[in-house]
């Protein structure tokens, strides 16, 4: 092992180790902090500024009266609908996945998290497509058509598109209950008595955790409430900026909007911080299959046919409204500058995400004071809505201590990415780090020569998985994001996902449907790929 090159190499700086150890962790926290915090520190020290020389201008703006109040209380609205009926949804769909922890239906069950990352304007238009069909359907019997617009229609693609999500947390937490619990309790009452009174209560604050994400991922975007002609709060923040181009008055203006989403993250974060505790992966929590309710059957069949409906509309409703082949190649040869810079910034984010986000998620994995503080941090990013990172940027732009050589170039995009998803490549790292054996790091430190050799030969290849994890996650929701993007894109210079919201507002739903198809392979091809690799690669990981 000692005849190793790279180990001969390294030898030498064994005792320096600790340091530059330190030092690496030390600046990739301060990289991460920096990147994620920034833009809404710039913002919020301009806006400190200009309140200081004119107070009543501020004020009027950080109080949402006028139209502001009934949009704030609409976007609230819509948000609460999007996810109250989206939880209800994934608790149904996780407990019927839930039993499926043998062979090969125990990957099958956390598939529906790939199709996380398509973006929302892709749901919009396969659920348009579909309606369409509907409507043609009804005027051939001479029918009334349906009417897919304003706050109803926007609801019900929001919650379609977070149904995966709604999903996968509700299942992430059912996983953490203790099979022993549940078996004790099969034997004095009923299944159903037992999920009402033993599983829900303990899994609940995961539950309402992943309901807290709902709400927050639903109040944020304007993408979709834009389409079906919906005006909520977070576009209104994109419209003042626009139309005064004042960072300090956008972030003035989304003040309500920030009191009401920190208050969902603080109330969330106790169930996120306890999601994570590693769960029984391999204890069948049903070791006799469940006896439900014929009603309670048919609504988790119910939820899973909503389920496999998303899928369906997606690919067989874009896959019409796309045309033939010849339509959709032009479609994508005209695309081909999108694509391959979507591509650019996404894998650029993926691999500059880790850094930070491993050191982050070493700092969550801590027993110290400051845990929390880095909760905060970590969940912040979810509090802000996508337009405001983008102003951030903007105004972080015209200081003087920001780089003049990312000024105007596609780097900025890649910084927007970074600042919206770093902390989700660290959530997924703490899950990984959780899950290894402390005994297996000690071991290799007694028994090797250097910190650089376990480094190496132990650490990483144990945390490869999480590393890879988090690079694919980062690389899927950098290729559908919007918010952001839309604002700092260069002149010239566009993703893929804005060329298909812009075409959105101008029909040509042919060349939409084909760009859309385009996008949405590209995330399940990543997504099914990082899978794949994952799965293989905890199978050569020791099973203890």
């Amino acid at each position: 092992m000692d005849s190793h090159p790279l180990v001969a190499f390294l030898r030498p700086c064994r005792w320096f180790a600790p340091v530059i150890r330190d030092m690496g962790h030390r600046g990739a926290l301060l990289v991460g902090v920096a990147v994620v915090m920034g833009p809404f520190l710039v913002l919020l020290c301009q806006l400190g500024r200009d309140a200081v020389a004119d107070h009543s201008q501020w004020l009027w703006l950080a109080i949402p009266s006028g139209r502001r109040g009934p949009l704030l209380a609409r976007s609230l609205l819509l948000a609460c609908g999007v996810a109250g009926a989206g939880t209800v949804l994934g608790v149904l769909g996780a407990i019927f996945l839930w039993r499926w922890q043998k062979g090969w239906l125990s990957y099958l069950r956390w598939l529906p998290l790939i199709l996380l990352p398509v973006p929302f304007c892709v749901h919009a238009l396969a659920w348009w497509t579909l309606v369409d069909g509907v409507n043609y359907g009804l005027a051939w019997f001479g029918l009334p058509a349906l009417s897919f617009q304003g706050g109803l229609a926007a609801g019900w693609v929001q919650m379609m598109a977070l149904l995966p999500l709604a999903v996968g947390l509700a299942l992430l937490g059912l996983e953490t209950v203790d099979p022993a619990l549940i078996e004790a309790g099969r034997l004095v009452r009923s299944d159903i008595a037992t999920l009402g009174r033993i599983v829900l209560p303990l899994a609940a604050p995961k539950i309402l955790a992943g309901a807290g994400f709902l709400f927050l991922l639903s109040i944020t975007d304007y993408s979709v409430p834009s389409l079906f002609q919906y005006h909520v709060y977070a576009l209104e923040i994109f419209a003042e900026f626009s139309a005064s181009h004042e960072p300090a008055r956008a972030l003035a203006m989304s003040l309500p909007l920030l009191l009401v989403t920190v208050g969902v993250v603080v109330g969330s974060i106790t169930g996120l911080r306890d999601s994570l505790q590693p769960p029984a992966w391999t204890i069948n929590a049903w070791e006799r299959p469940p006896e439900w309710s014929r009603y309670f059957v048919v609504l988790q069949y119910g939820a899973m046919g909503l389920l496999l409906s998303l899928v369906t509309v997606l690919l067989l409703g874009l896959g019409i409204s796309a045309g033939g082949w010849t339509q959709m190649a032009d479609a994508v040869t005209s695309a081909v500058p999108e694509i391959t810079y979507s591509l650019r910034i996404a894998s650029l984010t993926a691999v500059l995400c880790l850094p930070p986000a491993l050191a982050m998620a070493r700092e969550l994995q801590k027993d110290k004071g400051d845990k929390l503080l880095w909760w905060l941090i970590i969940a912040a990013t979810l509090a802000i809505p996508a337009p405001l990172i983008g102003v951030g940027l903007i105004s972080l732009g015209n200081t003087p201590w920001f780089p003049r050589f990312m000024s105007g170039t596609g780097m900025v995009p890649v910084l927007a990415d970074l600042s919206r998803f770093t902390p989700w490549a660290a959530v997924v790292l703490l899950v990984q780090l959780k899950s290894v054996n402390p005994l297996w790091i000690e071991a290799a430190r007694v028994l090797q020569t250097s910190r650089f050799q376990t480094w190496f030969q132990v650490e990483l290849p144990i945390l490869a998985p999480g590393l890879l994890a988090g690079a694919g996650l980062a690389f899927m929701l950098s290729i559908g994001e919007l918010g952001a993007t839309l604002l700092v894109a260069p002149p010239g210079q566009a993703t893929l996902v804005m060329r298909i919201y812009n075409y959105l507002h101008y029909g040509a739903a042919d060349t939409v449907a084909s760009l859309c198809l385009v996008l949405a392979a590209t995330v399940l091809l990543a997504g099914c790929g990082a899978a794949l690799v994952l799965a293989a690669w905890f199978r050569l990981l020791p099973r203890s």
